[in-house]
């Protein structure tokens, strides 16, 4: 095999030039903006949100807390308040909430979790500035019945 002495020249068919890349919204935008509530996909068998299950919560803590949180920004809710709100890697969840997931068609890399109060959380994912609730569990802690096990006393 002989080497070739030719030299070699990349060619291209044009300058690019200065080229214009269409980009969507900033990804990031929505921490600046006020949280919205959907219901739509909200799970109605585990974790539900159902009068059996809710009872008087919804009205003495959760919708007091949804109002609450609609005078903050996103930012204020996950970032400031990140200790009590924040998002969870599914991997860290129940095993049977990662199977509801699997059953609702749900894909995402984690969930959101926002505490309502002590061992009360509501979990979902946000579009946007939409967050999406799936669960509400009124037994967050170190069990085996909670979307997500805390190891952490009275949490």
């Amino acid at each position: 095999m002989g080497v070739s002495k030719k030299k070699k020249e990349v060619r291209r068919k044009e300058d690019p030039g200065e080229r214009y890349i269409a980009q969507g919204e900033d990804p990031e935008r929505f921490y600046n903006e006020n949280p919205a509530w959907s219901f739509a996909n909200a799970d109605q068998e585990m974790w539900a949100f159902s009068q059996k299950h809710i009872g008087d919560d919804l009205w003495n803590e959760i919708i007091p807390k949804l109002k609450g949180w609609e005078t903050q920004t996103w930012k204020e809710i996950l970032i400031i308040g990140k200790k009590q709100n924040h998002s969870i890697d599914l991997d860290t969840l129940n095993k049977a909430a990662r199977d509801r997931l699997v059953d609702l068609h749900i894909e995402y890399d984690s969930l959101i979790s926002l505490r309502l109060s002590g061992t009360h959380r509501l979990y979902g994912y946000h579009s946007g500035r939409v967050f999406n609730i799936l669960w509400y569990d009124d037994d967050h802690g170190d069990n085996d019945t909670c979307v997500c096990r805390s190891h952490k006393k009275n949490t």
